[in-house]
């Protein structure tokens, strides 16, 4: 009998950032990678019309140049006709029902479910406790729609494990007549939207592309004809084929940097992508997780959780992620736009004798800055003794298969602490929900800090050796 994953989804989570950090708090081996990292992939997707967010009409999204795409809805219908580096979304992805002649905060559908009750509500409890699962009957419940034996299934269930890794959603490796696969169950938010965008992206780049390196596919069940099923609790489950390999952690960067860009150039090709579903950009920040607000971030970084030796720090974290909000809203607007993973890094990665053998976890793909999947890249090696090395090599492997532009490149420090501090605000959103705990940011907020500060004294040299790889111009003095 052979292996399979199974997977569940309860999805309502902006970017699981945090994940990523897969305990960021373990610095020397970024343990647990992002947004539970769990070496499990997947993703949804959804339509819109050019009035109103979550219409059922199709999204055709044109290709760009090189051209920056500036971000105000205006603008974006603007060019929507000509050729761009990257896709255009429709006036809908920024304004939930009427078009506005003031600046829009880029959002994507997470606003929708803002007033949605939380996860204290019994009827939302989903059965696990972060990516722990506490509830063997879901799983059960689960493989049911994939597998018609119970006795099958219970010999399953008892021989299951759980993956390493993972914050939020439950997965665990089960073997069945079929192999060896991933059952997943969604436990971050209850977002069907969410699921459906990760599986149709994924179904559009498995038939589109041929990577040399292989990418989540999910089997269908036989019971609906579906890649995802809804459970009693109303999370979502899926099962996904085995990829084998190994997080690489700190091995073969050039080679994970090389297929890193040939996803982000993949991704950016696509066309006719229906976004509903997809999530909030890294500089939306307050639409990072439905349960974020601006006032509440304040109010909870201010809070006792923080008193005594983590006050000076949480501070400090506080202030930065407020100033690198306004610099999104202000200083980056306008550069490039297009699908990306928004959520690739060495935990979310396989490697095996040296080679990438696939790339995982797409649930928070986002229509957003191009260059933000290489900030997400370079994040997790931000912490490591010979971090500059390995921003090193593995720039010298995304620029085989990547494109970059100067500003981009200039803006690549602040990109990179952009992400580690959505990190920051996606705790503390999870917190509000009631999803986790303020201890997973407690715990790790010592070393988001050491990351942040790390990155502005090295600004110039990150700048440069993208600049270098790149051929972009002159270096920065």
């Amino acid at each position: 009998m052979r292996c399979l994953q199974l997977i569940v989804f309860p999805a309502l989570v902006a970017h699981s950032y945090a994940d990523e950090e897969q305990y960021f708090m373990d610095n020397s081996a970024d343990m647990l990678a992002d947004r539970a990292l769990k070496a499990s992939p997947f993703h949804h997707g959804a339509a819109f019309d050019d009035t109103t967010l979550g219409k059922s009409s199709h999204l055709l999204m044109s290709r760009a140049s090189s051209a920056a795409l500036p971000v105000s809805p205006s603008a974006l219908r603007s060019t929507a006709s000509t050729a761009h580096s990257c896709l255009v979304p429709p006036a809908s992805f920024f304004e939930q029902a009427t078009v506005s002649n003031s600046p829009t905060p880029w959002t994507g559908h997470r606003t929708q479910y803002r007033l949605k009750s939380t996860a204290t509500d019994e009827e939302t409890k989903i059965g696990a406790v972060g990516s722990k699962l506490t509830d063997k009957e879901l799983a059960i419940e689960a493989l049911g729609f994939w597998v018609d034996s119970p006795e099958v299934i219970q010999d399953i269930v008892s021989k299951m494990e759980p993956s390493k890794g993972g914050v939020n959603n439950i997965v665990q490796y089960v073997t069945t007549p079929e192999g060896k696969k991933l059952l997943r169950i969604y436990n971050n938010g209850l977002d069907t939207p969410r699921v459906k965008f990760e599986h149709a992206i994924l179904e559009k780049l498995n038939s589109e592309h041929k990577f040399p390196y292989s990418i989540p596919n999910f089997q269908k069940s036989s019971k609906t004809g579906t890649s995802f099923v809804k459970l009693s609790n109303g999370a979502e489950a899926c099962l996904c084929d085995f990829i084998d390999g190994d997080l690489p952690k700190l091995t073969c960067v050039e080679a994970i940097g090389e297929a890193s860009g040939e996803m982000n150039t993949a991704m950016g090709k696509l066309e006719g992508v229906d976004l509903t579903g997809s999530s909030d950009p890294h500089d939306d920040m307050w639409n990072n997780h439905h349960a974020l607000t601006r006032e509440g971030f304040i109010e909870e970084m201010k809070g006792p959780a923080f008193d005594g030796n983590l006050r000076k720090v949480a501070d400090e974290m506080m202030e930065e992620t407020l100033e690198v909000t306004r610099k999104c809203q202000e200083d980056y607007k306008s550069l490039p736009r297009q699908l990306i993973h928004a959520d690739m890094h060495y935990d979310n990665i396989l490697a095996k004798d040296g080679k990438v053998t696939g790339i995982l976890d797409f649930e928070f793909a986002a229509f957003e800055w191009r260059a933000m999947d290489l900030a997400i890249c370079l994040s997790k090696y931000a912490g490591e003794p010979k971090a500059l090395e390995y921003f090193d090599e593995f720039v010298q492997g995304y620029s085989k298969t990547a494109v970059m532009t100067r500003p981009e490149a200039l803006a690549m420090p602040d990109l990179i602490n952009l992400r580690v501090l959505s990190n920051v605000a996606y705790f503390v959103g999870r917190s509000i929900a009631k999803e986790d705990d303020i201890s997973a940011l407690t715990t790790r907020i010592e070393n988001y800090d050491n990351r942040i500060q790390w990155i502005k004294q090295n600004a110039v040299t990150i700048q440069n050796i993208i600049i270098k790889h790149f051929g972009l111009g002159d270096l920065v003095k």
